[in-house]
């Protein structure tokens, strides 16, 4: 049953239902709560009807009774809230650990049209909502269930005029909670969709805190930040306003009842046709009553809010991507390995793409795609991951067709350095031994060297173990690219895949590293996508992508000699390039 459709028993039922055992433990400790409350009031008016009538060793009876009743009831208040809220942490455990699963399970297309701060919205606020609907919302819940119809019998036995008098303020809350509810749902879910575009703009100007200083936009950014934090402070005002007026509605008709209760009561007192005793009860019942009666719009505040949170999540959850495999068992590590594209094509809604394009690289062979910004390097690169599906042609590796259940074992042998790197925060050795967790520290040294991020590892403070990333060094550009490349190749790949790693290192230190990488050459399949000529020729083969299209391809003196786009390419960048060139992996 879809949420949005439901009632919020439904999605509720479905969060604690398998956790029938606690919820059941924690059903009858709240029974006992709420029984054992009710019977307190009624024992207080037996002790005071008995010395009405001059039994005082009778009214200490009922005072024990009513000791024993508020023992009972502490007994019970302590269990209940144990057990319930405990519930409502583990579910909320649960519920994380299965987003976070679900995320890191996500095909790289998920992420096209996620934004980061949507999903962190929904793993935390979301979350929590639903948190506080399963704990503190059911635990009053039950405890109204259960304190409600035991003091109402009790009224009725005790005095049923009265009770018929004192109850009809209260019989009118359900009118304004109902009304309430579903005007807080609805503002509900534009306060969390005002959330998530908060944090999602919050999260972007943070990230390209650069390029709005460079412009000078700190003032429109400010601007519209503001717009956003108060559309988002006017909702959670006005939940907060829906949320304060349960508790002042149910004191409001609290006490008409108590005025009912004196006005009629006392009366009756009068007339003789109730006892003090009786109405000392009623005063009870009617305190006994108050919390009941207030936490039943508290809880469906908490419920309203809860179901929009979790219609969020399930909408989340409700992405049409297949999981990527994660069993272990389809580790299959390979060696280098032929990789190869045929009738591939691929195509955005923009119209931008890549393809028709059939290539194929032996195993252990290099292959340099070149091209401008925009011309598909990046796709075809992604695809050859494995992170992109095609949208038509086929993906071969050993001659092969690349399927999803093959997808972890190719990757267990795949080393991927991106133009934007990712490091963590953390130590430098906990980045590059991230997909070798195994890795010695000779090899940790020999993939420093490889990449000439030796000499900054000596230079660091505490050397491998040199806390970098937020709150601690900052690396350069140019660092962060060799780091991600040392980690690649630290796993000793099959595969190895370079999407303009080099872009922000200097052209003497990347002839070095490209120099080096020579010694991988036969062992690894080497595909890199760059837009220097002079890196490309140090492939055995090179093609050449523009706006999706392959235009050339062949070995890089052939394209050289030859009119195309290659040869124009290499007689602009040769007067612009001021140092030698790199030395070829053959040479």
């Amino acid at each position: 049953m879809s949420v949005s459709n439901s009632r919020w028993i439904p999605w509720l039922w479905e969060l604690v239902s398998p956790r029938k055992k606690t919820l059941a433990l924690g059903m009858l400790a709240t029974a006992v709560c709420g029984v054992a409350a009710a019977w307190v009031p009624y024992w207080a008016g037996r002790s005071v009807k008995a010395i009405e009538y001059g039994t005082y060793s009778l009214s200490r009876q009922f005072l024990l009774c009513m000791l024993a009743a508020t023992l009972a009831a502490g007994l019970g208040r302590y269990f209940m809230r144990n057990i319930l809220i405990g519930l409502s942490r583990q579910i909320e455990r649960a519920q994380r650990e299965l987003i976070f699963e679900f995320l890191l399970t996500r095909p790289f297309s998920f992420y096209e049209r996620q934004t980061t701060g949507d999903l962190m919205s929904r793993i935390g606020d979301d979350v929590s909502i639903v948190r506080m609907a399963t704990g503190p919302g059911l635990m009053s819940l039950l405890q109204t269930a259960s304190i409600l119809p035991m003091t109402l019998i009790l009224m009725l036995y005790t005095e049923p005029e009265v009770a018929s008098v004192v109850l009809v303020p209260f019989a009118i809350l359900p009118v304004f909670y109902y009304f309430l509810g579903r005007w807080s749902h609805a503002n509900q879910q534009k306060l969390q969709l005002a959330n998530s575009v908060l944090t999602t703009f919050s999260h972007e100007a943070i990230t390209g805190e650069k390029v709005i200083q460079a412009f000078g936009l700190e003032n429109i950014q400010v601007e519209s930040f503001t717009a956003l934090s108060r559309e988002q402070a006017r909702l959670n005002v006005l939940q907060t306003g829906l949320f304060s007026s349960y508790g002042p509605l149910a004191m409001i008709m609290s006490g008409l009842s108590m005025i009912a209760l004196i006005w009629y009561g006392g009366s009756m007192v009068l007339r003789g046709r109730l006892s003090i005793g009786d109405l000392t009860a009623f005063t009870g019942y009617l305190g006994a009553l108050g919390w009941p009666v207030m936490s039943i719009g508290w809880a469906a505040n908490l419920f309203q809010r809860g179901k929009a949170g979790q219609l969020r999540i399930r909408q989340l959850l409700a992405s049409g991507e297949a999981a990527v495999p994660t069993e272990e068992s389809t580790l299959t590590r390979y060696g280098a390995v032929s990789l190869a594209v045929s009738d591939l094509e691929i195509r955005f809604e923009s119209g931008r793409g890549l393809g028709p394009v059939s290539v194929s690289i032996p195993a252990g062979g290099s292959l340099a795609i070149l091209g401008g910004i925009g011309s598909g390097k990046t796709i075809l690169l992604q695809i050859l991951a494995g992170l992109r599906e095609p949208q038509k042609g086929v993906f071969t590796v050993s001659d092969q067709q690349m399927t999803p259940d093959r997808l972890r074992g190719y990757w267990a042998s795949l080393g991927w350095a991106p133009q934007e790197t990712s490091l963590f925060s953390g130590s430098l050795r906990e980045n590059l031994n991230l997909g070798c967790p195994s890795a010695s520290e000779a090899d940790m040294w020999e993939a420093a060297r490889t990449v000439c991020l030796n000499d900054l590892i000596q230079r660091l403070p505490n050397g491998l173990d040199t806390l970098i990333g937020e709150r601690g060094v900052i690396l350069s550009g140019g660092e962060r690219q060799r780091a991600a490349l040392a980690r690649a190749l630290l796993r000793k790949p099959g595969v190895l895949l370079m999407d303009d790693s080099l872009s922000a290192v200097d052209a003497e230190t990347e002839s070095r590293i490209l120099k080096n990488l020579g010694a991988y050459l036969g062992k690894t399949t080497l595909v890199l996508a760059t837009h220097r000529v002079f890196v490309a020729e140090l492939c055995e083969r090179v093609i050449v992508l523009e706006h999706g299209k392959l235009v050339q391809s062949g070995a890089p003196n052939e394209l050289g000699n030859v009119a195309g786009p290659y040869a124009k390419i290499r007689r602009l960048q040769s007067l612009e390039r001021k140092t030698e060139p790199a030395a070829s992996f053959y040479s």
